[in-house]
């Protein structure tokens, strides 16, 4: 057989697996303090390596026992590695435990590394412990752990903790920079970026992902190569959704996302980018936290800046909310789609609070507002129409104006609907509008068109008060009852 064919390249995460302090990337700290621990002869025998996936605890396992062994840097002697994720039988941990008890042939130490400890069976962790009590002196105990929970209690009394950090994106980025040159893998600066953070801190992820996106393609790696099979999404389609929010598009938000999952993109990968796009947005607002959006293209940094100024932070700071609850319930949930789906109507919904809260209304928006509630007023009115008589049902329909002063809106009646039965249908047109803008204090008052006695001494008071009075009663054609005229607008 021609062996030819396997001198393509040993596996990226093998060749550049670290065998020296020196080649461990990001843990700095763990390094030192390890190193300082052997020279002072002040190591543990039990020893829990707690951090991320992928952040190099088993490297560092690895190097520490060739340093105890005194050991060249060529191969691993004297370790042994068991994990709960394999659910190993209890005969297979007995018989580790077994080989570790029995001197070194080589060197001084033998090393168990002890993987997802959170998976073990209760009869399989109850062995271990009971191994910790009776240690041999030549036996190290490693637990690498990424899961915090009560089992680790139960571990921390007998050992030293080490704690890991997720690696930066700077130096995932440097350190794959690195290695593409080194093996000649010609690939855009950005490509090369979107796989440092599809690390997300883990350097074993990065490196994997890269090495296996360099069988795609022979001349040169590209951003929409890297986009493509990672499923992540272009950020102009979260400046589109954010444009459909605004201008209440539901329809358009849930063909977008239908179009966004037909392009591979995972659920986890949609809302975990839509949460960070909210999360710049909220940042751009300010000029003292821009430099945190990390982006050194302009054009991206106005999109966000401009789009920004349309959304208020009280709105971006519950819509970050909103996308925490959602990415719980979507793991959990065996329809993630449909979660995602309902808590984007509810961005939407969420919007129409905030919008109705500002004290500021351009005169567009406040025309918009009107019609708004001219729409749902007749909407209402049909739902209800059958309960009531036909010529009062023509004077509900025709009669009703709405106008809005600062946060109230102003229903104005004519004086023939002002009884007991409208009241009472005005109070469920409030509570249903309420419901429908998800904004339980919404301010209503009731002015009455056309009404007789209206006493001259408050319209005089009233006029000297305020000089647009005599305007809005001459443009709306109002008079006041004494009972009515008494409620501040």
């Amino acid at each position: 057989m021609d062996n030819k064919i396997f001198s393509y390249k040993t596996v990226l995460t093998r060749k550049y697996r670290p065998i020296k302090w020196n080649d461990i990337i990001g843990q700095n700290e763990v390094i030192i303090i390890l190193k300082n621990a052997i020279k002072n002869s002040f190591l543990s025998q039990i020893l829990l390596f707690f951090g991320p996936k992928g952040v190099g605890k088993n490297t560092c396992a690895k190097i520490l026992s060739n340093e105890l062994n005194s050991f060249s840097e060529g191969g691993y002697l004297n370790i042994f590695e068991i994990s709960g994720f394999f659910n190993h039988p209890i005969e297979f941990i007995f018989e580790m435990i077994r080989k570790i008890f029995v001197y070194p042939k080589k060197g001084k130490y033998k090393i168990l590394i002890i993987n997802d400890i959170h998976l073990f069976s209760q009869e399989s962790l109850n062995l271990l412990l009971k191994s910790i009590e009776k240690l041999p002196l030549h036996v190290l105990l490693i637990f690498c752990c990424s899961e915090n929970n009560e089992i680790i209690d139960s571990i921390i009394s007998h050992s030293q903790v080490y704690n890991f950090k997720k690696i930066s994106l700077k130096e995932i980025y440097f350190f794959l920079k690195k290695i593409s040159e080194k093996e000649c893998i010609q690939i855009e600066k950005e490509a090369l970026f979107l796989i440092s953070q599809y690390g997300n801190g883990s350097i074993s992820k990065a490196l994997y992902t890269f090495d296996r996106l360099t069988f795609y393609e022979k001349k040169k790696i590209s951003k929409q190569l890297v986009m493509k099979k990672l499923g992540i999404l272009d950020i102009d389609y979260y400046f589109n959704m954010i444009d459909y929010l605004l201008n209440e598009k539901i329809s358009k938000i849930l063909i977008l996302l239908n179009q966004i999952f037909k392009n591979g993109v995972s659920s986890t990968t949609f809302i975990s980018g839509l949460t960070n796009h909210f999360r710049n947005l909220l940042l751009s607002k300010n000029t003292d936290t821009i430099f945190l959006l990390k982006y050194k293209n302009k054009t991206i940094l106005q999109s966000y800046i401009k789009q920004s100024k349309k959304l208020s932070s009280s709105f971006l700071i519950k819509a970050l909310m909103i996308c925490h609850n959602m990415e719980k319930e979507s793991i959990l949930s065996k329809n993630s789609r449909l979660i995602i789906e309902i808590y984007l109507i509810q961005l939407v919904n969420g919007f129409y609070f905030y919008k109705w809260n500002f004290n500021r209304d351009t005169s567009e928006l406040k025309n918009k507002k009107i019609q708004f509630l001219k729409e749902n007023w007749k909407i209402f009115i049909q739902k209800i129409s059958e309960k009531i008589n036909p010529i009062y049902l023509n004077l509900l329909k025709n009669k009703i104006q709405f106008q809005i002063f600062e946060s109230r809106i102003i229903l104005i009646i004519p004086s023939k609907l002002e009884n007991r039965e409208f009241f009472l249908i005005q109070a469920y047109f409030i509570k249903y509008l309420r419901k429908k803008l998800n904004n339980p204090h919404l301010k209503f008052k009731t002015l009455t068109k056309k009404l007789n006695n209206f006493p001259k001494e408050q319209y005089n008071f009233l006029s000297k008060k305020n000089k647009y009075v005599n305007k809005l009663i001459e443009k709306l054609n109002l008079k006041f009852s004494s009972s009515i005229s008494k409620i501040p607008i």
